[in-house]
């Protein structure tokens, strides 16, 4: 009788442990805290002086919900003027319209400036959205955010110049720090939008003043910070969140709004935050005999950082943040705990089907399937085709592997002996035109994909790939045909924009 009761008291003990967490899982993440800085930088400070900076991070917008809504009014309360946003609009391999809803809201004296994040390249094809009119290669004559990729704008405010730099994805390899830094004039300070903050090294050895970053969603979970210390964890977590500095360089990075992964936050709330910058001498005195404790637990001490008291030229402090909590909902609830979400990604783009045509392109939605980007062209043609009554017009713009990424394409290529696709070359010069397949093994090195190079003559150009050829670039290991992931076609080392037709891409 007694161990009976002892189990059950067991069992109800567990029970609320585990019903403990998922409420303090809730709460964090369905609640905002709002964070106030102070900084005092006398290069900053001499252009934005008394003005008000919004940073917000990793939104992973699905939809416009009672999250969405409180930001919105909480930057309505606080007028802003600048908001800098650091990438990942979207939820993995998500829809643009619910965060572009939310961006356009975006309202700040000096501006509104965005870069993409790594979820961007999830979903690609819809990422054209943010800068260019809807189906069109004319980019928005007004944009809101204004979106910087791997480049600066030059912003005045009160007769002084200050520079705004953006870097593209570097967790997916698009950034370049000295391209987005070329014609920039050094004499002016410089803030630097990175979605991840693992450039953060580059950028301080290049003299950026004050670099903004997120991805990593302060560890989303507390016991991130802990695991860090004990197990090896990747190299960009070394930055989970807060301030950090090196040499002159300081950088600042989110905790950010939504999650990744896992459905849920816990003991790292979503944040927004503010800075007001400062060069006054006498402030800053005031303010570090104020807040001195603050102030030095505000600078992250790492390997790579600079002690506190050795910095001289940068003072933090801070007012205590506030959390706004969204109250409960039975959809919120479910989102929060939503663990088929977890499933669901982890098997995207599993389905396939009997057809052997790949992609013939004759309606519309062929064209949804295709990786848009900005100053790369699709549309349907009714010349050069082969099969059908279009064909594919691509125009593809200077660059070192500007091309076509075919994600969402039929899986199971074991019954073709032949992978075929006509291309038209309009041009009078032959074009080097590159092929790579992935299974699901192959990752994103070199020496696990299939990759092979075809030459485009001036006319119509019949590719023909034999598929038992389709092996690994180095231990020549045959691809899984069943378990194709991914095709890409490009141009490689682009120097000018190019003119292409692609028509009936089959296994035969």
């Amino acid at each position: 009788m007694r161990s009976k009761r002892k189990r059950l008291y067991i069992i109800i003990i567990l029970i609320s442990i585990v019903l403990l967490f998922a409420a303090k899982a809730y709460y964090d993440t369905n609640s905002i805290e709002v964070k106030h800085y102070r900084i005092e930088n006398s290069s900053i400070g001499e252009v934005l002086s008394g003005l008000k900076v919004a940073h917000l991070s990793d939104l992973h917008i699905k939809n416009m919900g009672l999250m969405e809504s409180e930001i919105l009014e909480t930057l309505k309360e606080e007028k802003p003027d600048l908001i800098f946003i650091t990438g990942d609009f979207i939820s993995f391999k998500g829809q643009y319209e619910p965060p572009m809803s939310f961006l356009q809201q975006l309202r700040a004296p000096f501006g509104v400036y965005a870069i993409l994040g790594n979820t961007e390249y999830s979903n690609e094809k819809g990422s054209c959205t943010l800068c260019h009119q809807k189906r069109s290669k004319e980019l928005k004559e007004k944009q809101n955010p204004i979106f910087l990729r791997n480049s600066f704008i030059p912003l005045e405010i009160n007769g002084r110049a200050i520079n705004i730099i953006g870097v593209d994805d570097p967790v997916n390899k698009k950034s370049d720090l000295k391209t987005s830094l070329k014609n920039v004039n050094s004499n002016h300070p410089s803030i630097l939008l990175s979605h991840s903050p693992e450039i953060f090294e580059e950028a301080s050895g290049l003299g950026i003043d004050f670099l903004l970053a997120g991805h990593n969603h302060g560890g989303q979970i507390f016991i991130t910070k802990l695991l860090r210390k004990i197990i090896p964890l990747a190299a960009t977590l070394e930055y989970l969140d807060g301030f950090f500095q090196q040499g002159k360089g300081l950088m600042y990075v989110s905790r950010g709004i939504g999650t990744s992964y896992l459905p849920f936050r816990l003991g790292v709330k979503p944040e927004i935050t503010f800075f007001k910058f400062t060069n006054d001498t006498n402030e800053k005195i005031r303010m570090s005999r104020k807040n001195q404790a603050d102030q030095i637990s505000e600078i992250n001490k790492t390997k790579h950082i600079e002690q506190a008291s050795k910095v001289s030229t940068v003072s933090i402090s801070n007012s205590p943040p506030y959390t706004l909590f969204l109250g409960f909902s039975i959809s919120s609830i479910l989102e929060t705990f939503d663990f088929g979400s977890v499933i669901r990604n982890s098997f995207a783009s599993t389905n396939s089907s009997n057809s052997s045509v790949l992609f013939d392109f004759e309606s519309e939605s062929d064209l949804k399937k295709l990786n848009w980007e900005c100053h790369k062209w699709f549309e349907l043609s009714d010349t050069n085709v082969t099969s059908g009554k279009r064909s594919l017009r691509i125009i593809l713009p200077p660059g070192q592997y500007p091309g076509i990424n075919f994600e969402e394409i039929e899986k199971d290529w074991s019954k073709g002996n032949y992978l075929k696709m006509d291309i038209f070359n309009p041009s009078d010069e032959d074009i080097k035109f590159h092929v790579r397949i992935d299974d699901n093994k192959s990752g994103w090195e070199y020496v696990n994909r299939f990759d092979i190079n075809c030459e485009l003559k001036q006319g119509m150009n019949h590719i023909s790939i034999p598929t038992d050829s389709i092996k690994t670039n180095i231990h020549h290991r045959p691809l899984n045909l069943k378990k194709i992931k991914r095709m890409m076609v490009f141009i490689p080392n682009n120097l000018q924009p190019h003119e292409l037709y692609i028509d009936y891409i089959r296994l035969e």
